[in-house]
């Protein structure tokens, strides 16, 4: 039991010496720039969530002229016999804006960073 141990610390290290020489040898990965364009729909998707968010203060209506009226005041009873739902909700989705948002602002920042990394690393590379 005892010479297994060393066995497998040798195993260990050869496999790290490996990995450290496939490491060295492969070309750096090189990431694709975070396009504003992408940045302006992902942020126009939030907008979307954030509109549509607030499930409570959506206005009733109807567009039928004859029961129109009878329709809305079915839906108001519907909306106060289901009260805690569309409220539980309207919470879930803001605070889902609310998160879309924050990592959003956070994936700009991780892409920013990158690219300073990247640019730090090619100056680098270039010195002897």
């Amino acid at each position: 039991m005892g010479a297994e141990q060393p066995q497998a610390a040798g195993a260990q290290a050869l496999i790290a010496q490996r990995l450290r020489e496939t490491a060295a040898a492969a070309p750096a990965p090189v990431f694709a720039a975070l396009a504003p364009a992408r940045l302006t729909e992902w942020e126009s998707d939030i907008a979307v969530v954030e509109r549509g968010s607030d499930l409570v203060h959506l206005p009733i209506s109807s567009h039928r002229a004859g029961s129109g009226p009878a329709l809305v005041a079915v839906k108001r009873w519907l909306r106060r016999l289901l009260h805690p739902l569309p409220q539980a909700q309207s919470d879930v989705n803001a605070a889902t804006a609310r998160i879309l948002h924050f990592l959003l602002l956070q994936l700009v920042e991780q892409a920013r960073a990158i690219e300073r990394l990247e640019a730090e690393l090619r100056v680098e590379r270039r010195q002897p």
